[in-house]
């Protein structure tokens, strides 16, 4: 029975992973439709170009490039530039790898039922990094349910569905993440080594992914880990270096071009960081999900609470932050820039719910007011139309959850107990309700 019950949480674990897949993999090919980004396209060509011609070709609108060529694929129009070289090629290589493995021919032979399914990879692993890192951090418990967490958020869901980078580099990212931890631990170099390696080596992926490398050397500067510092630093210049060769060995006018548009293409203005909480696009669609508002609050809640404590997540969300807030924080539509930032705020609520839930009555009633009139937006309100009984009903019900701080009984706190965990279930299956109805 003892081993029983210890190795219970290998159960759970395939139990979330097996929940995540369904969710996933549940229009898969339909939702995010087809031209919600037609990156994923763009990231495929250019790997597949590379593999079978030994030069990236891939579509983009911007004026550097001079080799062009205009074509209709998919009665979509799209402007053909060879050599493609506004991003790095590991990214496109890895989506133009799979592409040709699962039986596309050419770059005219791609489309999402060939490719999304690297997707649901990247989308798996990433709950699963979520859990180990989480686990390696806190314990089990809250590994178990940051995973699940990750596994049901409706934005979460939907937005791993792309082949996009930021889905390639959220897994890689905890895995660095994981390993660095483990490394400050155990001291064993290589967990260290390969850490660095993954995290420096994302930057051939996408520039902006030298967010990766930075987190972990603040994460070493914070333990005066100064020759693990050295090491990163080294080794994310030379990925650079390695970039830079790549771009001068196919056209060195078109690459430094593009350096100059990519360094100021972006809308920021001094405001622009409040994109985040004004703008949480799905991808090119406003998606209203309360579970990512409440992820700033949990995060900022338990931060404060011991900051040295979640070093770890902390260092990781300030290193993406401040490449987000220099970098990209206002591009319409494209939402998937605020995907990295998601598994931090999904461990986030998971601690909010141990820390805090029930046990602070204020915050668990503006925590599941938040999520749940959220969810019934997405799930009640497009199904049935708005009910103002329905609504009312709602925050009646949850104002239960107050009545202990005004007249302190056994009734009141068990009547609040109740209405609390009753909430967070219904919050659970809004969610997959949302997923499952998600159209565009």
């Amino acid at each position: 029975m003892n081993i029983l019950v210890s190795r219970l949480w290998i159960v759970l674990l395939f139990l979330i992973l097996c929940l995540g897949l369904f969710l996933r993999r549940d229009n898969l090919y339909i939702w995010p439709r087809l031209g919600a980004t037609f990156d994923e396209y763009a990231w495929t060509w250019q790997g597949i170009s590379i593999i079978q011609n030994q030069v990236p070709t891939s579509w983009s609108y911007h004026p550097q490039y001079k080799d062009k060529k205009e074509i209709r694929y998919q009665t979509v129009p799209f402007i053909l530039v060879t050599p493609y070289l506004e991003h790095p090629p590991l990214f496109g290589l890895v989506a133009g790898g799979y592409a040709l493995l699962n039986g596309t021919n050419n770059m005219m032979d791609v489309t999402l039922f060939k490719i999304r399914g690297l997707a649901l990879i990247m989308g798996m692993a990433s709950i699963l990094l979520v859990f180990l890192l989480a686990s390696k951090l806190y314990g089990r418990g809250i590994g178990l349910l940051s995973a699940f967490l990750y596994a049901v958020i409706p934005t979460v869901v939907i937005g791993s569905r792309l082949v996009q980078n930021e889905n390639f580099f959220i897994p890689l990212w905890l895995l660095s993440l994981y390993l660095a931890s483990c490394y400050l631990e155990s001291k064993k170099k290589w967990m260290r080594n390969v850490a660095v390696i993954a995290a420096s080596a994302l930057i051939l992926a996408k520039m902006p992914w030298i967010a990766a490398p930075f987190s972990l050397g603040i994460l070493f500067l914070y333990y005066k880990r100064y020759k693990d510092l050295i090491i990163t630093s080294c080794i994310t210049f030379f990925m650079f270096g390695l970039y830079f060769a790549y771009g001068f060995y196919y056209d060195r006018g078109v690459f430094l071009g593009l350096w100059g548009l990519q360094l100021n293409r972006y809308d920021i203005s001094f405001g622009s960081i409040y994109a985040l909480f004004q703008k949480p696009y799905l991808a090119d669609r406003f998606f209203l999900d309360g579970w990512i508002f409440w992820g700033w609050i949990a995060f900022l809640l338990v931060v404060a609470r011991n900051a040295k404590k979640h070093i770890v997540v902390l260092s990781a969300v300030i290193g993406y932050f401040l490449v987000f807030l220099a970098a990209i924080p206002d591009e319409a539509g494209h939402g998937w820039y605020r995907y990295p930032f998601y598994p931090f705020l999904a461990i986030s609520i998971a601690l909010f719910i141990r820390e805090y839930f029930v046990k602070n009555v204020y915050l668990t009633f503006f925590f599941l007011v938040l999520v749940a009139t959220s969810l019934f937006e997405v799930t009640w309100k497009t199904t049935f139309g708005f009910s103002y009984v329905v609504f009312r009903t709602m925050i009646i019900s949850m104002g239960i959850i107050l009545i202990p701080q005004y007249f302190p009984t056994k009734l009141t706190l068990k009547l609040s107990r109740i209405s609390s965990y009753s909430w967070l279930i219904l919050c659970i299956l809004l969610s997959i309700w949302a997923i499952g109805i998600y159209i565009e």
